[in-house]
């Protein structure tokens, strides 16, 4: 960028040099022309003006001149030439300026020599007796100028080529430094030319956006260590307890009447890894949006009402009552994964609930939004768990989850559901006195 800036910055200046020689020393040519043209003008005038007072006597009296002084009669014939002899002269009638002057007072032409480096300018009055007064001079072509002064002006060009050279250089330096000297690690804090401020507010951008992207990576990266790692336990906890009953049992170590508790131990830890492996597939559907389903209108009311059916059995287990307060509310989205994250918020609800508690189910809408609460008496969250409860496989109190069971998933499934759903989930808790879950939807 540096030659390209030094090689156009060179090349205008030296043109615009030269191109300003060049008008320069025309314009004062054509004026040293047209001062000479005036002059001889005015000497003609002069000389004729004599002539007629004095006669053709007043030419011999005039001595030696740089002007040639020519003294036609009308019939073309050489009078007088003060610089050669007039017998010796061609007849100059059929000259242009004679002939101009002849017609209509006064004539003038330029003749160039055969080698073109001088010319001749020629100026003629008519006296009153019909003859011919002609003044001329000669005078250097541009040509012949510019040659006779051929040393000093390639002298003054190899001048002006090292000093555009110089200048130019410094100034593409000037103009690249600033760019050279960017911080790109920070484009807004750089005081540069005002038409990059575009630029660097572009590069910030970019450079924000994949910082937060590399963090979003970088986190998600994490969470999948996490995750594989803490299905990784889940899964072996129940696998080595079924290969530990079953190889029991291949050996013939169980007694009968064991047999029954042994395929029962089988058969729960069974269902607990297909309710393992059905929450981390529908996970895996929510992280990547992948949901087979349409969407729908879904009434929060009435689908609480179905969950509530389904977990009666489950309550009553520990003495827990369900209710369902409020009214129809109904959203636009997926009916399987809306079951999903209340029966979820319900069975949690149930399983970390006192003995005699209560579940209540809370629908309503409001300001254009449609409101679930899934409030309970249990045993509540303190409020260092209260920003980790909805992480996949967090338990704030693990051997307390072994005895209620449960995957550890619910609470996430509620999260990305909801965020799939664009719904916003409040949570409030005290330890020892019971959680609240609020979702709220948007209507439209």
């Amino acid at each position: 960028m540096n030659k390209k800036i030094f090689r156009f910055t060179f090349l205008t200046t030296l043109f615009a040099l030269i191109a300003a020689a060049v008008f320069v020393i025309g314009i004062l040519f054509d004026t040293f022309e047209n001062q000479i043209r005036t002059e001889v003008e005015s000497e003609a005038g002069y000389i004729a003006q004599a002539v007629e007072n004095e006669g053709a006597s007043f030419l011999e009296s005039l001595g030696d001149t740089d002007r040639r002084i020519t003294l036609v009669n009308h019939d073309g014939t050489v009078v007088f030439d003060n610089q050669a002899d007039a017998l010796s002269l061609d007849n100059h009638a059929e000259r242009e300026e004679i002939k101009q002057a002849m017609e209509t007072g006064t004539g003038m032409s330029v003749r160039y020599s055969k080698t073109l480096t001088e010319k001749t300018l020629y100026y003629a009055v008519k006296l009153s007796d019909n003859s011919v007064l002609r003044v001329s001079t000669n005078q250097y072509t541009v040509f012949t100028i510019v040659m006779g002064l051929l040393q000093p002006i390639l002298f003054i060009l190899l001048a002006v080529l090292i000093i555009t050279a110089v200048l130019s250089s410094r100034v593409s330096k000037s103009i690249v430094k600033p760019i050279n000297n960017l911080d790109l690690e920070n484009p807004e804090n750089n005081e540069t030319y005002e038409e990059l401020t575009p630029l660097l507010r572009k590069i910030s951008d970019q450079k924000r956006t994949i910082s937060k992207q590399i963090a979003e990576l970088s986190k998600r990266d994490e969470t999948r260590r996490e995750f594989t790692a803490n299905v990784s336990h889940e899964l072996k906890t129940p696998l080595t307890s079924i290969s530990g009953f079953a190889e029991l049992m291949k050996n013939g170590d169980v007694q009968q009447e064991a047999t029954a508790d042994f395929s029962k131990s089988i058969y729960d830890e069974t269902q607990r890894l297909i309710s393992l492996v059905n929450d981390i597939i529908e996970l895996s559907e929510l992280d990547e949006k992948n949901i087979p389903l349409e969407k729908e209108a879904v009434d929060l009311y009435e689908l609480s009402g179905e969950i509530i059916d389904r977990l009666k059995s489950e309550a009553a287990k520990k003495n827990v009552s369900l209710h369902l307060i409020g009214g129809s509310a109904k959203v636009y989205g997926v009916r399987k994964i809306l079951d999903e994250m209340i029966y979820n918020l319900c069975d949690n609800a149930i399983k970390y609930n006192k003995e005699n508690g209560t579940v209540d189910i809370i629908v309503n809408d409001a300001d254009k939004k449609a409101y679930l609460t899934v409030r309970d008496t249990g045993i509540g969250i303190s409020a260092e768990h209260k920003s980790r409860v909805f992480e996949r496989f967090y338990r704030v109190d693990k051997s307390r989850s072994k005895q209620v069971g449960g995957t550890g998933l619910g609470l996430a499934i509620v999260k990305h559901g909801a965020i799939y759903h664009n719904a916003e989930i409040t949570l409030e808790s005290a330890e020892g006195k019971g959680t609240s879950v609020t979702v709220a939807f948007d209507k439209d």
